[in-house]
C-alpha cells in the first residue's frame, strides 16, 4: 500500500508575510466543542459566557514555530509562540501572573502576518484526530535592559506537545472575545 496519495508543487506566485500578528487564548476548559471540517477549524462553541483573550506583542517580535521529531514511526510536535511585550509594566506582569497560573492550560488560535489563523494545544477531549496537550507558560522574562537606548520589556513563551500538526482555522470563524 503506498503512503502517498497527491504530490506538492511550489506555486512561485506565492508569499507569505513573516511573522505573527496576534493571538487568543482559552482555558481549556472554557471550550465546550470545536467542529472540525476536512480538518479544518469550522465552528468554536464556548462555555457559559467564557471567551478567548487577544494577546498583541509588540510589532515583528511574534512568531510560532511548529517543530517535529520522528523516532520508530512516533512523532512527537512541538508547537511554540512567543511574543514580546515593551515597557515592563503592571499589566504585563499580570499577564504573565495570569499565565503561569493557569496548570490547566490553553487552546491557542493564533494568526500570521500573512492573514491565516490556526488552532492548537487542542486536548484530545476536543479532538479525535491525535494526541495534543494544552499549550503551557513554559518561559518568561523582563529585562530593563542596560542603557537608556536598550529595550526594557517582557517576553513570553507558550508551548504545546503532541502527535499533530496545528489546524488551520476557516476564514468565516468569528473567534468568541
Amino acid at each position: 500500500m503506498s503512503c502517498l496519495s497527491t504530490g506538492y508543487s511550489v506555486d512561485c506566485s506565492l508569499s507569505c508575510a513573516g511573522g505573527l500578528n496576534r493571538f487568543w487564548l482559552a482555558s481549556v476548559g472554557d471550550i465546550a466543542s470545536l467542529t472540525f471540517v476536512s480538518g479544518e477549524l469550522t465552528v468554536i462553541t464556548m462555555t457559559g459566557l467564557t471567551k478567548f483573550y487577544e494577546i498583541v506583542p509588540y510589532q515583528e517580535t511574534g512568531s510560532f514555530v511548529e517543530t517535529g521529531e520522528r523516532v520508530n514511526c512516533n512523532t512527537v510536535v512541538t508547537q511554540t509562540v512567543t511574543g514580546v511585550f515593551p515597557c515592563h509594566n503592571q499589566d504585563v506582569k499580570e499577564l504573565i501572573d495570569e499565565l503561569k497560573n493557569c496548570c490547566c492550560g490553553f487552546v491557542v488560535i493564533h494568526e500570521e502576518n500573512n492573514g491565516s489563523r490556526w488552532i492548537w494545544g487542542v486536548p484530545q477531549s476536543l479532538t479525535s484526530a491525535g494526541v495534543q496537550f494544552p499549550a503551557q507558560l513554559t518561559a518568561f522574562e523582563t529585562t530593563t535592559g542596560t542603557a537608556i537606548n536598550d529595550q526594557n520589556q517582557a517576553s513570553v513563551t507558550l508551548v504545546s506537545r503532541g502527535t499533530t500538526l496545528a489546524y488551520p482555522v476557516d476564514p468565516a470563524v468569528v473567534i468568541p472575545v
